[in-house]
C-alpha cells in the first residue's frame, strides 16, 4: 500500500502519475480552429472536454482542469469519475503570441485558495521559460511566489516551465537541464517537464542520461508533458523516462488531438478505438 501523500488522489499505487491533461483553452481554441480561434464558444469547449473526459477519465490517475471551462463544470456533471482527482490550472492565458511580453500572471478572479475550494488535489502554474532569456528572473519569482502561497493555503503544486522558441534542437538538453534545475530549486511538490532530448536524435542512451539527470537534479517527482507530437514518439519518450526515475506522465494533445479535430459524430469512435488504447498503453508503462 503506498504511503499517504497530498497527491496520493493523482498516482496509483507505485505513486506514478497517468494524468490526462485537458486544461487547455487559448491553445485548444487555436489548435481547433486556427483560422478563427475565437469561434470555439465557451459551450462548445466545455462539452468536448466533458465528452473527452467521460471517455477517458476512467483510465487516467488524475484530470488536469482550469476554471474557466472545465471546473466546475466537469465535475457538476459527472465527468469526472468518481476516485479520480484534478489539478487546478492557476495561469492566466495570453502568453501563446508573445511568450515574452511579461511574466505569468493568476488568473482574474482565480486564487490558490479557490482551487483548494474547488477540491483539486493539486494547483498547476504554466511558465513559459527560457533560463537564457531577460525574462528568466521574473518566471521564478513568480514560480517562487505561488509554491510560497500553495504552501501557505495548504495545496500542492506542479510548476510546468515551458521551453519556446528554440530553434537550435542540439541546445535542447541544456536547456530543459538548466530549466530543471532552477525550478527544482523552488520546492514544488511536483515538476512537469519537456522530454530532455529532441525526439530526431536516434540515441536512446542520450535520451537515459538526460532524464537520469533530471531524476537526480529534482528532489521531488517529476512527469513528462507531451507538447503535442505524435503519439508513438511520446509513448517512447514515458518509457525512457520512467526507467530513468521519472514518476510518469501528464499528456495532452499527443494523446487526444486527433478526437478534438474530428467532426462531432467521429469523435466517439476516436475516443474509444484511438484514445482510450493509448492511454491504456501509457497506463501499461506505469503500472
Amino acid at each position: 500500500m503506498k504511503l499517504e501523500s497530498p497527491l496520493d488522489n493523482l498516482t496509483n499505487e507505485k505513486r506514478r502519475f497517468g494524468v490526462f491533461a485537458i486544461d487547455h483553452r487559448d491553445s485548444l481554441r487555436a489548435f481547433v480552429r486556427p483560422d478563427a480561434p475565437d469561434s470555439l464558444t465557451a459551450a462548445e469547449i466545455t462539452a468536448l472536454k466533458d465528452q473527452m473526459v467521460r471517455a477517458i477519465g476512467p483510465e487516467a490517475t488524475g484530470v488536469m482542469l482550469e476554471p474557466e471551462y472545465s471546473i466546475p463544470q466537469l465535475i457538476e456533471s459527472g465527468a469526472v469519475p468518481r476516485g479520480v482527482g484534478f489539478t487546478a490550472a492557476l495561469e492566466a492565458q495570453g502568453y501563446l503570441g508573445d511568450p515574452e511580453k511579461g511574466p505569468t500572471t493568476l488568473l482574474d478572479g482565480w486564487s490558490v485558495e479557490q482551487a483548494k475550494a474547488s477540491g483539486a488535489s493539486c494547483a498547476k502554474l504554466l511558465l513559459p521559460y527560457r533560463p537564457d532569456r531577460p525574462l528568466a528572473s521574473a518566471q521564478e519569482a513568480v514560480g517562487r511566489q505561488v509554491v510560497a502561497e500553495c504552501k501557505r493555503v495548504g495545496i500542492p503544486i506542479v510548476l510546468e516551465p515551458l521551453f519556446y522558441d528554440l530553434d537550435d534542437p542540439s541546445q535542447r538538453p541544456k536547456l530543459v537541464l538548466e530549466t530543471a534545475m532552477r525550478f527544482a530549486a523552488l520546492q514544488p511538490d511536483l515538476l512537469k517537464l519537456p522530454f530532455p532530448v529532441d525526439p530526431s536524435d536516434p540515441d536512446e542512451d542520450h535520451w537515459y542520461g538526460a532524464c537520469r539527470a533530471i531524476s537526480e537534479i529534482a528532489t521531488m517527482p517529476w512527469v513528462l508533458l507531451s507538447g503535442g507530437g505524435s503519439f508513438d514518439a511520446y509513448a517512447k519518450q514515458v518509457e525512457v523516462a520512467v526507467a530513468a526515475g521519472g514518476s510518469g506522465f501528464m499528456v495532452g494533445r499527443a494523446l487526444w488531438g486527433e478526437a478534438a479535430l474530428a467532426p462531432a459524430d467521429d469523435r466517439v469512435a476516436l475516443l474509444a478505438d484511438v484514445v482510450r488504447p493509448r492511454m491504456q498503453r501509457l497506463r501499461a508503462l506505469i503500472d
